[in-house]
């Protein structure tokens, strides 16, 4: 069930930032990691730090609890 939620979670933010017009390398950029990291973890390869969560949902302008509802 947890990786279910966790591979919920790497597509809304994928969502996100196509929406927002980003690019993944200007997202990592935001995250202070690469770009394959980023792309690691939109691809649910690997778990996303609550800060990270953070920086993201300040950067798409919503709240955390947004970000994560329903997972």
């Amino acid at each position: 069930m947890a990786i279910h939620r966790q591979l919920v979670l790497c597509r809304r933010i994928r969502c996100l930032r196509e929406q927002a017009g980003l690019t993944q390398s200007e997202v990592a950029e935001q995250l202070c990691v690469s770009q394959a990291a980023y792309s690691r973890l939109e691809k649910g390869e690997v778990e996303i730090a609550l800060s990270k969560l953070f920086t993201l949902s300040e950067l798409y302008g919503i709240s955390l609890h947004v970000l994560v509802e329903g997972i």
